[in-house]
């Protein structure tokens, strides 16, 4: 009972360790880059709602959320001027591409 009671000890503590390696809280820096990547994520999902549904209500919803993107892009841009970390400024590299490749999939000017 106390060599199983031990193992399991030493397992969870095995366990604990591997994740405080492994799971690094993100920077300032990185949250500011996932606060855009949020905002984007909420301006093309409903762009995209808006243009499925093709109503003019949904026009005005789409022409909306297009101001949105081109705004989230323009946040990032001037927020990657700012960024000093590499990691942040890849996971930066990494959104403006997503959002360049969604403002050419979509048109929007």
């Amino acid at each position: 009972m106390g060599k199983a009671f031990l193992v399991i000890l030493l397992i969870a503590v095995a366990a604990f360790f591997f994740y405080k390696q492994t799971h690094k809280p993100l920077s300032e820096e990185e949250l500011k880059v996932k606060a855009v990547e949020e905002r984007f994520l909420s301006a093309s999902a409903k762009f995209m709602g808006a243009a499925a549904g093709g109503v003019a209500v949904g026009l005005d919803v789409a022409e909306a959320a297009a101001i949105r993107v081109q705004k989230t892009r323009d946040e990032l841009a001037r927020l990657t001027g700012t960024l000093t970390e590499d990691k942040a400024i890849l996971k930066a590299e990494e959104l403006r591409a997503k959002i360049d490749e969604f403002v050419r999939k979509n048109d929007i000017k």
